[in-house]
């Protein structure tokens, strides 16, 4: 309530459990030893650091898919506005869905239909208790960079399925499965990711991965690649990113871009020296034109 009392902007939750990765300290064991980890299959996240997850039974299914949905209902009453499921990165649901980290021989293992057979059950208790008029999202991993893992083809059935259980966007990540993994980075190197789940689905997704600046942002939305950017580590190293990304690129619409009043005194200063730096880009380049006889 207090944001949206003093804020246009938009908050989400995001649900997730830890499951294999939990009780998991660098560079060092916890003192206490952690606590017992469930996953798809037993595993060790990081072998001398992390103890060994086990199994999940059924009971502990039911369990954990009730805490979820108790959670979903404490995000309704607090008044957020989506709901986003956490289903990669090697998590307890992602466990389930990748086939590098679940070796289950029951209904819960073998082709991807039955690995996403748990997710999609959380997925649905979450769905059916979340206000039906506000959006929900599931994050995944589109591809595990592993051979033999999740690949891009894979996410598009993955998407497929969350859409077809209700999702109204998915937040498309890839790899943090295994140590093993061989991403291949770069500028908005997963943004393919989301466009190809976008277009080949029809379903709206969210692009992630070194998007730092406002102009990525602008290309992959215009382009139709994404419909969202979500904006991580470079509002860690600046918590005002946006209001300072649109200072630079001189948007001044209103939506989400309310600044708190006692920065306000700052808005205008920011513009100003935003303006008189892009006025001396634009005189340098005419005279560098000039010099060009252009």
């Amino acid at each position: 309530d207090f944001i949206h009392t003093h804020s246009s902007a938009k908050v989400a939750m995001q649900l997730g459990h830890a499951g294999p990765k939990g009780a998991t300290c660098l560079p060092c064991p916890l003192p206490s030893g952690g606590w017992p980890l469930i996953a798809a299959s037993p595993q060790q996240y990081l072998a001398g650091l992390s103890p060994t997850a086990q199994a999940m039974t059924r009971d502990d299914m039911d369990r954990v898919r009730e805490d979820f949905v108790a959670a979903a209902r404490r995000a309704a009453a607090a008044g957020f506005d989506l709901l986003e499921l956490h289903c990669a990165h090697g998590y307890l649901l992602s466990s389930f869905i990748s086939p590098l980290t679940n070796q289950r021989s029951d209904d819960y293992g073998g082709p991807l239909d039955r690995r996403l057979r748990y997710p999609l059950e959380v997925f649905r208790a979450l769905r059916a208790v979340w206000p039906q008029d506000r959006p929900m999202s599931v994050r995944i991993s589109a591809h595990d960079w592993v051979p033999g893992g999740t690949t891009p083809e894979d996410a598009v059935a993955i998407a497929a399925a969350f859409q077809a259980a209700g999702a109204d966007l998915i937040d498309v990540s890839s790899g943090q499965v295994s140590k093993a993994q061989q991403p291949v980075y770069g500028r908005m190197w997963q943004t393919p990711l989301a466009e190809g789940i976008r277009n080949r689905v029809g379903i709206a997704t969210m692009a992630v991965g070194a998007i730092s600046e406002a102009d990525h942002v602008n290309s992959i939305i215009a382009s139709g690649r994404a419909d969202l950017c979500a904006i991580g580590r470079p509002h860690l190293a600046h918590p005002a990113w946006t209001l300072a990304e649109a200072a630079r690129i001189g948007y001044r619409g209103p939506i989400g871009l309310d600044w708190p009043a006692p920065y306000r005194s700052g808005k205008a200063l920011l513009e100003r020296e935003f303006e008189r730096l892009r006025g001396g880009s634009v005189a340098a380049a005419e005279q560098a034109n000039k010099a060009l006889g252009v």
